[in-house]
């Protein structure tokens, strides 16, 4: 009978093991989503996270008597980072701090939930508070809660914008605090530390850990003001190169006046000759047609927003020493809409600008092409560089100095043309940077 009673406890503790792991893996995942992107869909993503908590409950259950107490961190920690890497998508080193500080925040919970029990029951005389089941169940509950509200208070803001870097120090902070956890526990374990200062330290832990989710939250905050800070200097400068360009035609129109008031006299001049020469008036005015034509515009598509851009970003280019070409045709019929065509062309402009000013002057050259063909345009440009690491899926890293607040141009572009649902091509070879689209001749809104 006594065997029976003990097998039947054992299996009773087997089969809780694998109810408290599902449910810190499912706080985990709450937690995991408000930090990262999925990269699966619904049904394989829950599938594995329940093989995962499987396979962890049935390790537990079997080398759990024989693990010393840090070990069970290291395995905690291990599969929690290897779930982050394999669901979600995020640099590796974010995966890593993330995992920590989501493991913390899970043992904060648990820690001071079990000693604010013990302090009760001491203090109600050793009055029995609720059996183990209930009280493992209520603090699960608990953290599930916690995990579900800190989910919902960040509502789907991501972090994938700001620097992993700036998660060492709560990372580090959540590390300590599992340390200081399972140091205190061990102490008071071994009569070392009574319940009241255990609980004392236990809320001080906690109060930590709450401070290292604060500290993100700031530093979230702080990012995006940065961000906001940047993005109105790049629209403060982009109007500067307006009115430079505005300027610069407006000194070219005035130019043009006064010659053209030069050329009126001097026809003026040769009709009032005795001897009329018609061949060299004819001559004379098909020279003129044809320098003025060259003068008036760097790039004419017959599209007024279109050679506002381009030209604009010509002008932008020739000032800073770059061989800059256009190959175009008739834009006029262009329907796709103005916003979108120049999120494009803008972006990817000036990211040739910027990698053709880290080259030697004799080396700066750029290429592009905006061709209206049928009911396509063809877009591309092709620009000098120095090497860009292209890896298969995903945009090139940005190689401004402080690669943190940019890189936000290409990731515009390929939203764009998400909305066309249309495809590019990206390639790096032989110091050339290439790109290259086609976008329907349509608007969508």
């Amino acid at each position: 009978m006594e065997k029976q009673k003990l097998g039947e406890c054992t299996l009773s503790a087997y089969f809780l093991t694998y109810l408290w792991t599902w449910m810190e893996f499912f706080s985990a995942i709450l937690l995991f989503d408000a930090f990262s992107a999925r990269k699966m869909e619904r049904f394989r993503h829950w599938i594995i996270v329940t093989s995962l908590a499987f396979l962890e409950a049935t390790f537990l259950n079997i080398a759990s008597n024989v693990l010393p107490a840090y070990s069970k961190i290291l395995i905690a920690l291990v599969l929690y980072y290897f779930v982050h890497r394999i669901l979600y998508i995020s640099n590796r080193f974010f995966g890593l701090y993330i995992s920590i500080i989501i493991y913390a925040t899970m043992c904060c919970i648990d820690n001071l939930w079990h000693t604010l029990a013990l302090l009760l029951s001491e203090t109600l005389n050793g009055v029995f508070l609720g059996n183990a089941l209930c009280q493992s169940m209520l603090v699960h509950g608990v953290i599930i809660a916690v995990c579900f509200l800190q989910a919902k208070a960040r509502n789907g803001k991501l972090s994938q914008a700001t620097n992993f870097r700036w998660y060492t120090i709560p990372a580090v902070l959540s590390l300590a605090s599992v340390l200081l956890i399972f140091f205190f526990g061990s102490c008071f374990q071994q009569g070392q530390i009574s319940i009241r200062p255990l609980c004392v330290c236990a809320t001080f832990i906690t109060v930590m850990q709450i401070a290292a989710l604060l500290l993100i939250s700031w530093m979230e905050q702080n990012a995006n003001f940065r961000e906001e800070a940047i993005s109105l200097q790049a629209k403060s400068k982009a109007q500067q190169e307006s009115i430079e360009a505005l300027s610069a035609a407006y000194a070219q129109q005035r130019k043009l006046t006064h010659d053209f008031r030069a050329h009126l006299s001097t026809l003026d001049g040769m009709l009032m000759q005795q001897n009329i020469d018609i061949n060299k008036i004819q001559t004379y005015i098909h020279s003129l047609q044809s320098k003025q034509n060259e003068r008036i515009l760097l790039v004419n598509t017959h599209h007024a927003a279109l050679d506002a851009l381009l030209n604009q970003k010509a002008l932008v280019a020739k000032n800073r020493k770059i061989d800059i070409q256009f190959s175009v045709n008739d834009l006029s019929p262009i329907k796709i809409d103005m916003v979108d065509l120049t999120v494009v062309i803008s972006n990817t402009l000036d990211n040739a600008i910027e990698a053709c000013e880290k080259l030697p002057e004799t080396d700066r050259q750029i290429y592009v092409q905006a061709l209206l063909e049928e009911d396509e345009l063809f877009y591309a440009i092709r620009n000098k560089s120095l090497p860009v690491n292209m890896i298969a899926n995903q945009l090139p890293a940005s190689t401004k100095e402080n690669p943190s607040f940019h890189g936000y141009g290409l990731q515009n572009v390929h939203t764009t043309l998400e909305k066309y649902h249309t495809l590019y091509a990206m390639d790096y070879e032989n110091g050339w940077f290439e790109f290259a689209t086609e976008l329907p001749n349509t608007l969508i809104s």
